[in-house]
């Protein structure tokens, strides 16, 4: 069958890639059905018990995560101009569709006279700079919202917008924003734009940004590798152009059958057209060396080249997709979609580059291939020294990778919601400022609820002992988070408290009666409709994993002394987000030992060769864990972007051991030793390897460019196995050969 499918593509060149390009174009007629989808709930797990508390809260109390803050530094905060500019700003912002409610100086000072400015937009003369100041610092120090709206030395101050529920998503919030820029660029202050909504919102740019920014840069950079690699211009377009047509018909695939693209996906045609150009390059060069070494005629050349690439860049290509579809034994829907769809391309990769490649060379007809030696001293080295000192080319490797094995115990896997941006990133520097001037942006929440089985009588969760429990927990949190602001029913009591001067120590229900009306007008909910959830809402600065995990700790404790009707549950963005991250390391390194098992079960079955097996394991384990080591040693935390890499690059990585093993196979089968079969496999298949790899490794380089930190990671860790790999293909894995008995099985 595959010699029938040889032929025809063969004899009928012209034929087969208008066939191609018709169905390429009906895949592209679905591309513009695609829809793009950033929400950060589809990384939550539905297994994740944490998870199904923050939806719980999110029905109970609304989004927490839907905060804008604009921090504004004046030139004088005395001015009067400065107030006009604001009141007129705050009115501008409220008319934005989308805009819930605006949180600002004027705030406090339409509720009580003490904190009233003056006539802002009478003459200067009525301006007194000495009253404003008082009255200034009187705001700041408002127990409910005071620190959240001017800094401790009113170098700064604040507006804090809430966003409707219906309105985030990634277009509606760049929307919002970019009006918001355009008014405040109008005002004399200098502004920063901060908080979840503007850290998703930017997030996203850079993951757009970077999927058609690194795409021209990858393209001219894999040109030009192949050009100084081959030196003929079809065995540059022919790569180029199937990797093109591969992904047109991954896209139009996915549009046809309603996949989105979300904040994983993303990448997917960046890293296709990275992965797959490889399986080209094998069949060029397999091409070549039977044009020349065997001084056949084109058309027999390319007939044995379809009949033996056929299977074994199917088989590679079955290896790589394992690496991806082992992403899919996790819970959380996008990576599984991500694995898919990669693993999708991949194959769709091996059947364009074996239709696409040989009708294109025959039809094109240039057959002028310049003799490549770019790599030839290296390989015929190789080919001569290691059947002479193979231990030394298994020693070296084994002690090197273990010294950095060694500190792979090391390996930290704490994390933090910002490590995602470099220090030197803007985003990353504002919020920054955040934290200095008015606490941090990340949601946190902290309910104090009754027990429904444990009443005892209690009727309210506002009653007085509750309320001083409530007290405690928000004692506990600022000792623990000193540089975050939480807001509770107890400080705007205080607020209310001393805006009417009510010195007595207590509440009343006058005072709860008001807050549940206000409550009902959609400002910010800090006690459930029913009396039975006491909220306090934070925006707590950025911390890792771990300095969380101590806090929650210290949350139980507390939650242990408290009378049994009572209890406490912790919930928010933040909270969600970090022990996601935790879920998401340990579920990518369950799939990297599942890609493990299924490709060792698969190169079993194909080689049926225990030496082989245990050569390829080896040599492709090897790089896995010695570029942890490095990790360890670099003091670079395993995150969710670092984990995934491991099982990509696998996939990826252990086509070359493959490529290398069959063409050792066929040398064995075809009357060699095993010295000789070693050499001649290092001459003929480790130029193939090393372009390929080249391309991969350079591919993947580029995206060290991104401000994103998790793309930066993902390229610098995916070339780095790869050359790895490569290296041990070319040395490790010709000396095991060599020491292993001769499989038996050929």
């Amino acid at each position: 069958m595959v010699s029938r499918f040889s032929r025809y593509i063969i004899a009928k060149p012209q034929k087969t890639l208008i066939i191609v390009f018709m169905v390429t174009l009906f895949w592209s007629f679905f591309i513009p059905n695609l829809k793009i989808d950033f929400s950060i709930e589809h990384l939550f797990s539905k297994k994740d018990p944490n998870v199904e508390k923050y939806f719980s809260f999110r029905e109970e109390f609304g989004r927490e995560d839907n905060i804008i803050s604009l921090i504004y530094k004046p030139i004088d905060y005395l001015d009067q101009t400065l107030y006009q500019e604001l009141e007129s700003l705050i009115y501008d912002i409220d008319e934005i569709r989308g805009v819930n409610s605006i949180i600002s100086i004027f705030s406090i000072s339409d509720l009580d006279e003490k904190a009233w400015l003056g006539k802002i937009n009478g003459t200067k003369d009525n301006w007194n700079h000495d009253s404003l100041l008082l009255k200034l610092k009187y705001i700041q120090t408002d127990p409910s919202i005071g620190s959240r709206i001017l800094s401790k030395n009113l170098e700064y101050g604040s507006i804090i917008l809430s966003l409707n529920d219906n309105v985030n998503n990634h277009q509606a919030r760049s929307e919002i924003l970019e009006r918001i820029k355009v008014l405040t660029l109008k005002t004399s202050p200098e502004w920063t734009y901060s908080g979840v909504s503007v850290l998703r919102t930017e997030y996203v740019k850079y993951m757009v940004r970077d999927n058609f920014l690194f795409l021209p840069p990858i393209a001219i950079l894999l040109i030009c590798i192949l050009s100084f690699l081959f030196k003929n211009w079809v065995n540059v377009f022919l790569p180029i152009i199937t990797v093109i047509i591969t992904v047109i018909w991954l896209l139009g695939f996915m549009g046809l059958i309603g996949l989105d693209i979300n904040i994983m996906t993303y990448i997917v045609p960046t890293l296709l057209f990275i992965i797959g150009i490889g399986d080209a390059i094998h069949i060029q060069a397999y091409f070549r060396e039977k044009l020349f070494n065997k001084n056949l005629d084109p058309a027999e050349a390319m007939h044995e080249t379809v009949t033996q690439m056929f299977k074994v860049i199917f088989l590679t290509s079955i290896t790589t997709s394992i690496g991806f579809l082992a992403l899919t034994s996790t819970s959380i829907k996008i990576l599984q979609e991500f694995g898919l769809e990669i693993a999708c391309g991949v194959m769709i990769a091996w059947i364009i580059s074996i239709i696409v490649v040989p009708s294109g060379i025959i039809l094109l007809n240039r057959l002028d291939y310049p003799a490549n030696r770019s790599f030839s001293p290296l390989l015929n080295w190789l080919s001569r020294t290691i059947p002479k000192n193979p231990w030394a080319f298994i020693l070296i490797p084994i002690l090197i990778s273990g010294t950095a094995i060694f500190k792979i115990k090391d390996l930290s896997t704490d994390s933090s919601l910002m490590d995602d941006l470099r220090p030197e990133n803007k985003l990353y520097q504002d919020l920054k400022l955040t934290e200095k001037h008015f606490g941090g942006v990340l949601p946190f929440e902290v309910l104090l609820k009754l027990n429904p089985n444990n009443l005892s009588g209690i009727k309210k969760i506002t009653d007085n002992e509750n309320l001083s429990y409530l007290k405690k927990i928000q004692t506990l949190l600022n000792s623990n988070l000193k540089e975050s602001r939480f807001f509770s029913i107890n400080d705007l009591i205080t607020s209310i408290k001393r805006i009417r001067n009510d010195k007595d120590k207590l509440y009343n229900q006058e005072i709860l009666d008001q807050i549940a009306q206000d409550q009902n007008q959609q400002e910010l909910k800090l006690l459930n409709a029913n009396n039975t959830t006491l909220r306090i809402s934070g925006l707590i600065e950025n911390k890792t994993s771990s300095k969380m995990e101590i806090l929650y700790k210290r949350l139980d404790s507390l939650a242990l002394t408290l009378p049994k009707h009572l209890s406490i549950e912790y919930t928010g963005t933040t909270v969600v987000a970090l022990k996601t991250n935790n879920y998401l390391v340990k579920s990518l390194v369950d799939s990297l030992s599942i890609a493990i098992g299924l490709i060792a079960i698969i190169m079993a079955f194909m080689f049926r060769s225990k030496s082989m097996l245990f050569a390829s394991l080896v040599t492709n384990l090897i790089p896995i864990f010695t570029v942890l080591g490095i990790l360890s040693w670099l003091g670079i935390s395993i995150r969710p972007p670092t984990a995934m890499t491991f099982s990509v690059a696998l996939g990826i990585a252990v086509d070359d051991s493959l490529h290398f093993l069959l063409r050792y196979r066929k040398e064995l089968s075809n009357g060699l030793n095993k010295r000789e079969a070693i050499q001649e496999t290092i001459k003929n298949t480790g130029s193939a390897l090393m372009i390929t790899s080249s391309v991969l490794v350079g591919g993947f380089s580029i995206l060290f460019l991104s401000a994103f930190l998790p793309t930066y990671q993902f390229g610098l860790l995916a070339a780095s196995m790869i050359a790895c790999a490569l290296t041990c293909d070319l040395t490790l894995l010709p000396a095991l050969c060599l020491i292993l008995p001769k499989p038996t099985n050929n």
